[in-house]
């Protein structure tokens, strides 16, 4: 009979490749999007079992899923930049620094580079599953309360704003180890809810952020275009005032940890 994680485990291999195919078919946000969340999942198991086993021995595929990730993360950066700037009608910005081409020549090279995935994906399952299927149960229970326990302790500690992505992929860690323990289909975690709201408020920040940075490295504002100058006063303008706005709904949905856990 498989173990939670072995579950967890299949499951994750069956959604992986169905999403990379799903990709070399329509080359989608979407199924760019369904393709990275499954990247994360495995991530965390991988990152789960080099705790448990010598970490050479999973260096391979780690490192393999990591740079198939960085290229997908630096696709979803530009997603995010490009979403934001339509959304908000700033096109000499778009048009000037971040053109829609630059988008789809990241998307064809990473349609391109589909079977070469395709081939690493299985090479990291095939390095990975035998240490899921040898992994006993106790050791994913005692890897989720220590991460709980983190998690717990870090909502309390009134972190400042550049720890809060950190927190973030602690809770998606924490999330993810509860599955592995009462797989997905049944999950009744009471925090659950709480955490999803955190991580999810923690990451909507974060992409602002990610814009934040992405003007600063192009130098927007030293442009000598009076358009783009325009533009960009108020494209920062916005910026600013949704950052604030987002850093207080992540403090006050923080503040609330220690309440909750009282409660429970």
């Amino acid at each position: 009979m498989q173990t939670p994680l072995e579950k967890y485990f299949a499951q994750r291999v069956k959604n992986l490749f169905n999403h990379l195919h799903d990709f070399e078919l329509i080359g989608d946000e979407r199924s760019m999007h369904d393709l990275r969340v499954e990247m994360k999942k495995l991530r965390a198991v991988i990152r789960f079992l080099r705790q448990v086993y010598p970490r050479q021995k999973l260096k391979r595929p780690a490192h393999l899923l990591r740079s198939i990730f960085q290229v997908a993360g630096e696709i979803r950066e530009c997603q995010i930049l490009q979403q934001w700037l339509r959304k908000h009608e700033f096109a000499v910005i778009e048009k000037t620094y971040y053109p829609s081409e630059k988008m789809d020549t990241m998307m064809q090279a990473f349609k391109n580079n589909c079977n070469t995935y395709k081939d690493n994906f299985k090479e990291i399952i095939e390095q990975t599953s035998e240490y899921v299927q040898n992994t006993n149960e106790i050791l994913a229970e005692q890897y989720f309360t220590e991460l709980n326990a983190q998690v717990e302790k870090n909502c309390r500690k009134n972190l400042s704003a550049t720890d809060w992505h950190e927190l973030r992929k602690l809770i998606k860690q924490r999330m993810y180890a509860y599955n592995w323990l009462h797989h997905e289909n049944e999950n009744d975690d009471p925090l659950f809810s709480y955490y999803h709201k955190l991580q999810e408020a923690i990451g909507l920040w974060h992409d602002l952020e990610i814009i934040k940075e992405a003007f600063s490295q192009k130098q927007i504002y030293l442009s000598q275009d009076i358009e783009v100058q325009k533009d960009f006063s108020r494209a920062w303008e916005k910026l600013s005032h949704s950052l604030k706005y987002r850093e207080k709904i992540v403090e006050e949905l923080l503040a609330k940890q220690e309440l909750l856990q009282e409660r429970l």
